[in-house]
């Protein structure tokens, strides 16, 4: 069984909030937040592996400072001491995003905002049948379209734990008349792609098991109480 959970970013982070958060995550972590300029990049890095060590302590009961993570080659983190668990993290704009559960399902999830830009990029990431399909489409369909491809390409990449070794045109997500989403080049994966709200879109990926058609809104004040 797999979960998805969302944070929605604050403006502002209480004080005592920041100070238990920090006090929780890694030491890299705090080293790294301390080098960001903006504020905005400062809070997703912090809350995302607050996101993950509450969950995640959740699932397998362990306090969450005392969690330890590995990596893959390609910087893929794994839970240390518990190899049956699977999880994936994503940020963008205002959302934290993470997928969790079984680590035979290969979870991936990718979060991004959705902002205009130049869709001729795409003739680089997509496939020519992907290419086919965003010339069909017009205005903010085409350009939700394009973020909806990216980002379930994203998630597959991660879930598969090769980073961008994997080319994204090297294999195309495809949309069913059905409004469903697959891979040809990936038998067996699933696929789902959502509307966090107007700016935000979520896609997650995985194998061997169905995504859930729903995510858990989990509060600031749910994270700070799991870490008390």
């Amino acid at each position: 069984m797999l979960s998805i959970r969302v944070v929605r970013m604050p403006a502002n982070l209480p004080p005592d909030y920041v100070d238990l958060f920090l006090s929780r995550v890694s030491a890299e972590r705090r080293q790294k937040i301390a080098r960001f300029v903006r504020k905005e990049d400062a809070y997703r890095s912090l809350l995302g592996e607050v996101l993950v060590r509450s969950t995640l302590s959740e699932h397998t009961g362990v306090r969450p400072d005392a969690l330890q993570f590995v990596y893959n080659p390609y910087g893929k983190p794994f839970l240390q001491n518990n190899p049956d668990v699977g999880f994936n993290l994503s940020h963008s704009g205002n959302w934290i995003a993470m997928i969790w559960g079984d680590s035979s399902c290969c979870p991936g999830i990718d979060v991004e905002r959705i902002v205009r830009m130049d869709l001729h990029i795409a003739e680089h990431l997509f496939t020519p049948q992907e290419n086919r399909m965003l010339a069909s489409k017009t205005g903010d369909a085409r350009l939700e379209y394009f973020y909806r491809v990216w980002t379930l390409k994203e998630s597959y990449v991660k879930a598969v734990g090769k980073g961008l070794s994997i080319p994204l045109d090297s294999f195309s997500v495809v949309c069913t008349e059905e409004q469903t989403w697959y891979s040809p080049e990936a038998d067996g994966f699933h696929f789902t792609s959502i509307s966090l709200d107007e700016e935000h879109i979520l896609s997650a990926c995985s194998c061997k098991a169905a995504l859930p058609d729903h995510v858990q809104h989990v509060s600031l004040s749910s994270l700070y109480e799991t870490l008390l």
